[in-house]
């Protein structure tokens, strides 16, 4: 049900060094853990994470609860639930909404090898198409 899609850096606006990745999710009830993967290769650079929705004119939430479990190359495991606060624009209806909400502020991924984040709504939610994690380099 879910696909994983690497997305270009120049696609979303990032400047390099810049890492994306994002899985599709069912539009009609998204419910389902969403799992995201990133290979690391830079131990020692400082970054900033934020989280991206593709929605359809069938979003009509102001703020989305999630559950965001991270599991490391190493096998260690953190969860937490991080609210996303949401600022809706006016415009076509037809027109795809994206949301870049910013998640950590300057975190170092201290292993090499792919990191797994699995991203679950607290409660089902219609109208997401896409979830997506964005790191960037500090500034």
């Amino acid at each position: 049900m879910l696909t994983l899609g690497l997305l270009l850096a120049g696609a979303t606006g990032c400047s390099s060094p810049c890492q994306t990745a994002a899985a599709d999710v069912s539009p009609r009830r998204w419910e389902a853990p969403a799992e995201i993967r990133l290979e690391n290769v830079d131990t020692v650079m400082l970054r900033d994470a934020a989280l991206f929705l593709r929605c359809n004119d069938r979003f009509t939430e102001d703020t989305l609860t999630v559950r965001i479990a991270a599991l490391s190359p190493d096998s260690l495991r953190f969860e937490e639930s991080f609210l996303l606060a949401l600022t809706r624009t006016n415009g076509p209806a037809a027109l795809m909404r994206e949301y870049l909400v910013p998640y950590r502020h300057r975190i170092r991924l201290g292993r090499t090898g792919e990191y797994r984040f699995r991203i679950t709504p607290i409660r089902p939610v219609r109208g997401v198409e896409a979830i997506g994690i964005q790191l960037s380099e500090s500034r």
